[in-house]
């Protein structure tokens, strides 16, 4: 028996949020059905996509390299879907687009190649930049949107945002590490042990906002901008550190375990997404960009 989109739907759900629980609330299903789900996908693929733990559930290797074909699969059915309900042939044009590193590196390429696959004819000139350089982008008709971290975005009556992707914030932490001891992982448990910063994208500042909200401070040992460095740190035990699920990977590069737990304190998402000028029409070939966004991260369960 081959497995269903609803199976790759489930799956998605509960890789993003780590629990059945929750992944059921997303889906709109009983938690028993996820679960069924989940142990036929894993008899008909014949592997664990899964490591069980306390704290609740971890992709492994073989689910972490699933769930990309998974995403995809969804994805490119919903491209089809939309593909064969207009004329996108017909559509032509250039689409100017800025975007942030984290943006660039993490959520681009899959949206990007989906939207050529769907429009062949039209042109797209991308650039990275700051967010505050896209702002400025935006609002001069330097470009005609840019995809973001929106969740960094400060309100404006002169640009118009639309979230795509919201990414929680977890803790993470080498494989022995013993904090995943712990039944709950609090700021005040955190703010003990050395911490890694990333500095990309506004992550110091964020990181900064929360931890003063709730008037503690991480000790940091190392500043950086790469989160391969991060990573390679992290699941050494040099230290721990708090980012979103979108640039998580379970290893580093060297082949080391990283865990994630979930922090008491209510800990703001990452949310990636749209932005353009509300001061000015929007042209025809934005919307489409747009609404074929949208659709991309609304009817596949992303939350990712």
């Amino acid at each position: 028996m081959a497995f269903t989109f609803k199976q790759l739907r489930y799956f998605i759900a509960v890789a993003e949020t780590g629990k059945v629980s929750d992944a059921a609330v997303a889906v709109n299903i009983s938690a028993s059905s996820v679960t069924e789900a989940i142990k036929d996908l894993e008899y008909y693929l014949g592997t664990e996509l899964f490591e069980r733990k306390r704290t609740g559930l971890d992709l492994t290797p073989e689910g972490f390299r699933f769930l990309t074909h998974a995403t995809r699969i969804l994805n490119d059915v919903q491209s089809a879907r939309q593909f064969v309900h207009e004329d996108a042939q017909g559509v032509e044009g250039k689409l100017r687009i800025g975007c942030t590193i984290t943006v660039a590196g993490y959520f681009l390429a899959g949206l990007l190649q989906r939207f050529r696959r769907a429009f062949p004819n039209v042109e797209v000139d991308i650039a990275e930049h700051s967010r505050m350089e896209l702002e400025t982008m935006v609002d001069k008709g330097d470009i005609d949107l840019a995809m973001l971290l929106v969740s960094n975005v400060r309100p404006s009556k002169k640009r118009n945002t639309v979230s795509l992707v919201r990414s929680q914030r977890r803790l993470w932490l080498a494989n022995d590490h013993p904090l995943l001891e712990k039944d709950i992982v609090t700021l005040e448990d955190i703010a003990e042990q050395p911490y890694i910063q990333l500095l990309i994208d506004e992550a110091s500042e964020t990181t900064r906002t929360y931890w003063h909200k709730y008037k503690l401070e991480p000790r940091v040992v190392f500043k950086t901008a790469s989160v391969e460095a991060v990573r390679s740190l992290v699941a050494t035990g040099a230290g721990v550190t708090i980012l979103s699920d979108m640039v998580h990977r379970p290893w580093s590069l060297e082949g080391d375990r990283i865990n994630t737990v979930e922090v008491k304190q209510q800990i703001p998402s990452m949310d990636t997404g749209l932005m353009w000028s509300s001061k000015r029409a929007t042209p025809d070939l934005v919307k489409r960009f747009i609404d074929f966004s949208r659709l991309q991260y609304t009817s596949g369960g992303h939350s990712r």
